[in-house]
């Protein structure tokens, strides 16, 4: 059954995501879903005999909200398994149309309740201009907002194809009601992502909130800086791709680089920065920016003591990962070594 929605009806759905939507994104896990990989995966998936099992993996991993993790859920596990397993068939019918493709995906994935979502996706990677990314969160959020208009009783999400149709109808009709233009797409499909998915948050303190990064990706040929001498940086690892990032942030900002706090730097350099997305690894570059390891010299501390106390917190195999938290209102300053003179 075809979706149909009244313009009076669009009106009201968009202006009930501009109301409630930084209340919703709030609990939204940016570093889980950057962007920047799908415009490569659009490109590859429209010929899926050429793509390498690996990138296959990589993709389900980001559906499934595993970005650069090695833990992911076991359901996601098996779904991921069940997919490459059935990829070289999946590869001989590709060429056929979407229903056809999407009931492949049904008679082979077990558990539909997460395999409807990976079928979903790969539609929307193979043909983006007919298919949103879609799946029960996002799904059920439909039926939310449906709801509400209708005062009708909720139904339960029906992972169906004409399902798929209906939600891609429904998106692209409250778009062109939004006022955030080119960001409307993201910031729709963030939204119902996080509406569906807001059962897993119930246990989120009030105050919470989630922090998208100022720069989600990095590039040292890219990476140009006026005022900073990124030049200096010598090493290459994720702590010094947090110190560069850090430095572009304060360009960015127009803020001092001198009396910071160690809160302050940490503020600006949520997960996910620099296309850093990994918590461990993340966390770890956190900790290890504030240390000496390998000479490096990137703050001048009120305490000096202190780098030596981050440096030896980076190098135990039992490191606290939060080691900067019980340091936040410390002080220091960029060393000056890597501030351009101003004429």
């Amino acid at each position: 059954m075809t979706l149909t929605i009244t313009e009076k009806e669009k009106r009201t759905l968009a202006a009930f995501v501009t109301e409630r939507l930084d209340e919703v994104m709030r609990l939204f896990p940016f570093a889980k879903y950057p962007t920047e990989p799908l415009n490569e995966w659009r490109r590859i998936f429209c010929d899926p005999g050429a793509i390498p099992l690996e990138a296959v993996r990589q993709a389900l991993a980001w559906h499934f909200g595993g970005w650069q993790r090695k833990d992911l859920a076991l359901t996601h596990r098996k779904v991921i398994t069940e997919v490459t397993k059935a990829w070289p068939e999946f590869v001989s019918i590709a060429d056929q149309k979407p229903e056809q493709l999407f009931g492949f995906w049904q008679t082979k994935l077990t558990d539909w309740n997460h395999g409807f979502g990976a079928a979903a996706f790969f539609l929307h990677l193979q043909q983006p201009v007919s298919f949103e990314i879609a799946d029960r969160h996002r799904i059920e959020a439909m039926y939310d907002l449906l709801g509400a208009i209708s005062q009708e009783e909720k139904a339960l999400p029906d992972l169906t194809f004409d399902n798929l149709l209906n939600y891609t109808n429904f998106f692209r009709s409250l778009l062109p009601k939004l006022s955030y233009g080119d960001d409307s797409p993201v910031l729709l499909d963030r939204f119902l992502k996080a509406l569906g998915n807001r059962h897993a948050y119930k246990f989120v303190p009030a105050d919470y909130k989630s922090t998208e990064p100022t720069i989600r990706s990095f590039s040292w040929d890219a990476a140009i800086s006026n005022r900073f001498r990124l030049d200096q940086i010598v090493h290459r690892s994720n702590v010094d791709i947090l110190f560069a990032c850090f430095l572009l942030t304060l360009e960015s900002e127009k803020l001092s680089h001198e009396g910071l706090t160690i809160a302050e730097v940490i503020d600006r350099l949520p997960l996910g920065t620099g296309g850093l997305c990994n918590p461990a690894s993340f966390n770890y570059a956190l900790v290890a920016l504030f240390g000496g390891q390998k000479q490096r010299d990137y703050w001048v501390f009120q305490k000096p003591e202190l780098s030596h106390s981050f440096t030896a917190q980076a190098n135990q195999s039992t490191r606290n990962m939060r080691f900067y938290l019980s340091h936040a209102s410390e002080k220091l300053s960029v060393n000056p070594k890597y501030v351009k003179e101003v004429n």
